[in-house]
């Protein structure tokens, strides 16, 4: 009986003390590009989703973002541009704000050059 309990005891403590070796699967994103095929789409393009897409990424990896419009009109000047912006995934947010201001800037430069072609 004496013997039960020692094996028993010795065969609770072995399991509960037993060691886990624990697996961690670390994902990063590095780079999304955007696509759109005219100046009007840019207004569908949801911000937000540049920010969701990095935010499970270590702080300190290096992220890069592109927006592209393509097949603006043929007798415009300009017929497709690119903006894109690399740093840090901890800098996101100032990150999406300067693609978000670069895009809104190129296409109204776009804009701009396309009623000077016309005159």
């Amino acid at each position: 009986m004496k013997n039960l309990v020692i094996i028993t005891f010795l065969l609770l403590s072995s399991i509960a003390f037993s060691q886990e070796k624990k697996i961690s699967l670390e994902s990063n994103f590095e780079s999304i590009e955007i696509s759109v095929d005219s100046l009007e789409e840019i207004y569908t393009i949801k911000w937000e989703d540049f920010i969701d897409v990095f935010k499970e990424n270590n702080p300190e990896s290096k992220i890069s973002m592109k927006v592209t419009v393509k097949n603006i009109k043929k007798e415009n000047l300009i017929t497709n541009f690119s903006i894109g912006v690399n740093g840090k995934s901890e800098q996101i947010d100032s990150l999406v704000a300067q693609l978000k201001k670069g895009v809104l800037k190129m296409k109204q430069l776009a804009i701009d050059l396309n009623e000077k072609n016309k005159k």
